[in-house]
């Protein structure tokens, strides 16, 4: 187990059962990191809660992401996440990343359905909505792009 994925009061058979076998053969694509051979922004985001950590590289081409590179030390719902963004994150712009976070974030606060088009993958996160203290390092990939886009070169 790693970092988040040790519980305490949290850990009993619902919170088990979220580790399904399709979440984890999502973050297990994220167990290598991805560098970037000369990114053009690069950040990293950790959760206070847990202590996982998020680094992101990004190689841009105007407004828009042309590649996405990664080094993930965190939980399964964490490296899940950063596995539909590896995907999804290219050919995106600061807005278009930043609309599927505040997507993702009112999913998770039950406020809204799960995002769709090229972040429909994140509904597989729906499980976690009733954990409130995942939700901090699920988020936590989304963190590390916007503060990658502030700190840009």
């Amino acid at each position: 187990m790693t970092k988040c994925d040790s519980t305490d009061a949290d850990d009993d058979d619902a919170l088990l059962m979220l580790y399904n076998r399709d979440l984890m053969a999502l973050s297990s694509q994220v167990c290598a990191p991805k560098c970037l051979p000369a990114p053009d922004a690069k950040a990293t985001a950790v959760s206070a809660v847990c202590g996982s950590e998020v680094t992101v590289e990004l190689s841009l081409k105007g407004d828009k992401v042309e590649a996405f590179g990664y080094a993930v030390e965190a939980c399964t719902l964490t490296k899940a996440v950063v596995a539909i963004m590896a995907r999804a994150v290219p050919g995106k712009s600061r807005q278009d990343i930043a609309s599927a976070g505040e997507a993702l974030q009112a999913m998770m606060a039950g406020t809204a359905p799960p995002p769709s088009g090229d972040w429909a993958e994140l509904k597989i996160l729906t499980p976690v909505i009733g954990y409130k203290s995942r939700h901090d390092t699920i988020m936590l990939p989304f963190e590390a792009v916007e503060k990658a886009f502030t700190q840009r070169k």
